[in-house]
């Protein structure tokens, strides 16, 4: 990978080895027994923002422009306020909100936020208590856009320190997306096979993840920025 990549020289990628006579042969061990033989053909990718390469290639490369290494777009959730009380938008995860006392009297609403999330969906709240059981809670459907949905949920916070955790998971069928070549370039995450549709599970405090589902039934899971770097956006 490279700004410019120029030259007429020669690249190889054969299984096997070449002899002095620049010729393939499969005795190539440590000893050259004829028992021991070369690995399979590799592949040649050359990425650049030109490619002007004239040289040879065995087997042939493929070209392709390097991606953005900061990925925009990625879907993000966040805790916006507890108990009316707003959190800030990079909280440290220790003491990042002091409620008053009467906050343990009753329900207390835990509002989120989205970006880039389809509406429709459904946050998981869970409240991990110092001492005692976590105890989960379901929101009702992210409201408002794609870009920008809110959503809140009213739980009764345990005495003393509780960490809050969030998430939420949506999938989306290729199909829709009428995008046959982003589809092929998705096949290459999974082995070459089609992928029919992916599972996308945000939370808060990390990046989120996808699960890749295959039409044979297999699933593979990535970081999300691995299917952006490809075109994904969903």
């Amino acid at each position: 990978m490279a700004t410019r990549v120029e030259g007429n020289g020669r690249l190889y990628a054969n299984g096997g080895c070449i002899n002095a006579n620049n010729n393939r042969r499969q005795s190539c061990g440590h000893n050259g027994g004829s028992n021991e033989y070369g690995g399979s053909p590799g592949r040649i990718r050359i990425e650049a923002d030109a490619i002007a390469f004239n040289g040879t290639s065995q087997p042939a490369f493929v070209r392709d422009t390097p991606g953005s290494v900061f990925i925009s777009g990625a879907p993000a959730l966040r805790i916006a306020s507890v108990a009316g009380q707003p959190v800030s938008q990079k909280p440290t995860g220790v003491n990042d909100v002091a409620l008053p006392a009467a906050a343990a009297e009753g329900p207390n609403v835990i509002g989120f936020e989205t970006t880039n999330v389809p509406p429709g969906n459904v946050v998981t709240l869970r409240v991990v208590p110092r001492h005692g059981k976590p105890v989960e809670v379901i929101s009702p459907a992210i409201a408002g856009s794609t870009s920008a949905g809110t959503t809140q949920v009213s739980v009764t916070l345990p005495a003393g320190a509780s960490t809050l955790q969030a998430t939420t998971t949506y999938t989306v069928v290729l199909a829709t997306l009428g995008d046959e070549a982003l589809v092929e370039r998705m096949s290459r995450l999974a082995n070459n096979e089609r992928v029919e549709k992916v599972d996308v599970r945000v939370s808060i405090g990390g990046e989120p993840l996808a699960t890749l589902h295959t039409v044979s039934g297999r699933s593979i899971e990535l970081p999300y920025a691995a299917l952006a770097a490809l075109g994904f956006r969903g």
